[in-house]
């Protein structure tokens, strides 16, 4: 079945070599190429995984808090600059042993001479990292508190511009059906202010409510649907932090213990092997996964311990209550979209309590790292998921307990890593691998899985292509080689088989995932790739007549091209061409493609800046989907999935005429000529248009 793809494939690259031929004529003999952009690839990458909704924010939370204490290379360790997600384990290695061999660096253009570090990689890493000498301790006292902090607010509004159905309901409808139409307004709003004193102390507070939800009435009187917020105190001696509110936590590779975002063991986004971010102050605004209470970090010598308490009410699907208090007993599922617009997602709300406690021990020197987590998980109402055959290894209960163990090992040019976890079942998990690093162009890696059916983790976020880490066993290998200072390959080949059924698949089932990527710069004007993946796996097959449901392989061809072109100082373009061919079984194949050209013009006489993109789709259906990353206001991400057939246009405005004042306006527009109404439910439009309106406004002081 793969050969017949291929070979359905073949015939159809004369157009698309055509098409990218024609891109290719204006940047023929400028560019410089790096690989595309860390947060688009991980964007799209989440967003066509992931069955849970995501907020992206997180990304630019690290980067953020890096821009505004960057890292001084004089004074500086490995755990420090492996938060940069540009560099690897090697140009690590290298840049600490050079500045212990040659002492202090005094530009940031001397790491030229650094083995692993080129004009590319440099530009990558200057907004966040600094060569002055140590900085001084800032004691916190009032008057400075006041005097050298800062301070940013952003205030946003969005909505849609059409007329969706669940806001134009007739009162007497709501009287016989309250759930026949949204209670609140359709405007999405969002707040976010934030408090930096140097590198000692940090608070935030974010709030969001969603379109249809009340605001300061109804179910609602405390205005916002949902509140996030901190207060984080560094480097104080001994106590590296403490942090009362919202944080993340994230250990070894992930397979124990990770909340939030990592982009690090996502393959073709960056390194395999994952950098944990151990405690992090968190203000996403994520209703359905997150922890609230107290967190410490403790750092003496070469150790370093973490502990932390969660303690917050979470949504749940209620299906029996207590008959004396009227609490929830037994819960099918956590709700983690986070709306609360009609009666029904609201009796979901808050329904149950969660507290999760635990911690990490890490021993870290130059070249062994070696951390021991646990946590228990507790809950007020039992989860009883209805049973299925595939789920029937679930989680069930009221508390759990996870366990494990990670290690890295730093040799010469390899390094060793991996982590194994145990829950209180009696269920494994297993992820080892070895990184190596021959040449400074030249890297690979191998990485085993082993996730028993019936290990149980609602708190696991490691390497995987199943939606949980759990039921699967695999094997990744990639590699990233520079072929030439303007020539880069990079590709990876994961195998994988689930052992038990899952859902849509009534048999154990196997899988496979390719893809090479080719990058190529000259100069500085334009950079370009092209990025080829194949995917298969298999489902219970669409069309069958036997009483047991078989299995058919579905095969997933992608090919896209695109060129960045820096014209001139003020403009960028941006071409992407897209396309994609589904096949199942023997049914006929379907494909779909996009083409995309983005124009970005920036003024800073006149701090103004302006983003304009049209898109062009023509998809068979909706399993076509292609995901492509889109310019949004500062902490909000679109990344649109276009199917069907249609046009979209989306334009962003952006004008700071002042240091302390930005203002943001966005708009979108989708076109379809292949139906006359959009969306479902009580977010339908009748028409063929959906557009989407987006203010923000930005003060610091």
């Amino acid at each position: 079945m793969i050969r017949d793809t291929i070979r359905e494939f073949i015939h159809q690259t004369q157009l698309i070599s055509m098409l990218v031929f024609s891109f290719l004529i204006p940047t023929l003999g400028f560019s410089q190429n790096e690989n595309p952009d860390l947060i688009e690839r991980t964007t799209e990458k989440l967003s066509e995984t992931s069955d849970k909704p995501i907020d992206f924010s997180e990304i630019s939370d690290v980067m953020d808090r890096l821009q505004d204490h960057p890292i001084n290379l004089n004074n500086t360790n490995h755990e420090e600059l492996s938060h940069l997600l540009f560099l690897n384990d090697r140009q690590i290695n290298n840049l600490i042993q050079y500045i212990q061999s040659y002492g202090t660096i005094y530009s940031i253009y001397e790491l030229k001479v650094v083995d692993g570090f080129d004009s590319a990689t440099i530009r990558k890493i200057v907004p966040y990292v600094s060569v002055g000498q140590e900085m001084e301790k800032h004691p916190i006292r009032m008057k400075d508190l006041l005097g050298s902090g800062r301070n940013q607010l952003l205030i946003r509004a969005e909505q849609v511009v059409q007329k969706q159905a669940g806001y134009h309901v007739a009162d007497t409808v709501l009287e016989k059906d309250p759930n026949a139409g949204y209670a609140g307004s359709p405007v999405k709003l969002y707040f976010r202010y934030t408090y930096s004193f140097y590198n000692r102390l940090s608070i935030g507070l974010s709030g969001e409510k969603d379109a249809g939800e009340q605001f300061f009435r109804g179910n609602q009187k405390n205005g916002m649907d949902f509140y996030s917020g901190y207060i984080s105190l560094q480097n104080t001696g001994m106590l590296k932090q403490i942090t009362i509110g919202n944080f993340n936590v994230d250990f070894g590779q992930g397979l124990t213990l990770s909340s939030g975002i990592s982009a690090g063991a996502i393959p073709g986004t960056g390194n395999v092997r994952r950098y944990a971010r151990g405690v992090v102050p968190s203000q996403s605004t994520n209703e359905g996964n997150y922890l609230r209470g107290v967190a410490v970090v403790l750092k003496k010598w070469n150790f370093k311990l973490s502990l932390f308490y969660s303690n917050h009410k979470r949504d749940a699907n209620v299906i029996s209550t207590d008959t004396v208090s009227g609490d929830a007993r037994d819960v099918t599922s956590f709700s983690e979209t986070g709306y609360h617009r009609i009666p029904r997602e609201i009796e979901d709300k808050n329904v149950l309590r969660e507290s999760i406690y635990g911690g990490n021990l890490n021993f870290r020197n130059s070249f062994l790292s070696i951390g021991l987590t646990g946590f228990r998980s507790q809950w007020s109402a039992s989860l009883e998921p209805k049973t299925y055959p595939y789920n029937v290894f679930a989680f069930h209960g009221k508390e759990n307990l996870n366990i494990g163990i990670d290690f890295q090992v730093a040799l010469r040019n390899a390094f060793l890593f991996g982590e194994c976890a145990r829950n209180r079942n009696g269920g494994m998990a297993f992820l080892s691998g070895i990184q190596l690093n021959p040449d400074p162009r030249l890297m690979f890696s191998l990485t085993l899985r082993d996730y028993q059916r019936n290990y149980q983790d609602l708190l696991s976020n490691a390497l995987g292509q199943n939606s949980a880490n759990a039921n699967e066993e695999g094997v990744l290998f990639t590699f990233n080689a520079g072929i030439a200072p303007q020539l880069g390959l990079t590709g990876y080949a994961d195998l994988y088989r689930f052992p038990w059924l899952k859902y849509r698949t009534d048999s154990p089932s196997y899988g496979s995932e390719y893809q090479l990527q080719s990058d190529y710069t000259a100069g500085k004007s334009v950079k370009m790739y092209l990025r080829f993946r194949i995917r298969s796996k298999q489902i219970n097959a669409t069309e069958n007549m036997r009483p047991v449901n078989i299995l058919e392989e579905g095969t997933s061809i992608t090919l896209r091209y695109q060129a960045d072109w820096q014209v001139s100082e003020f403009l960028l373009l941006k071409s992407r061409f897209e396309w994609l061919r589904n096949r199942n079984g023997d049914l006929s194949p379907a494909s779909g493609y996009l083409f995309s050209q983005i124009l970005s013009y920036k003024l800073p006489v006149k701090h103004f800046s302006l983003a304009f993109l049209y898109a062009l789709f023509d998809t068979d259906s909706y399993n076509e989907r292609i995901y492509a990353y889109e310019s949004d206001v500062l902490y909000g991400y679109s990344v649109p999935s276009y199917y069907g057939k249609g046009i979209r246009c989306m334009i962003l405005f952006e004008w700071s005429p002042y240091r302390w004042f930005e203002l943001s306006l966005r708009y979108g527009q989708t076109w379809y000529s292949d139906r006359n109404v959009i969306g479902t439910g009580l977010d339908l439009i009748n028409g063929n248009t959906k557009s989407e309106v987006e203010i923000q406004v930005r003060i610091r002081f």
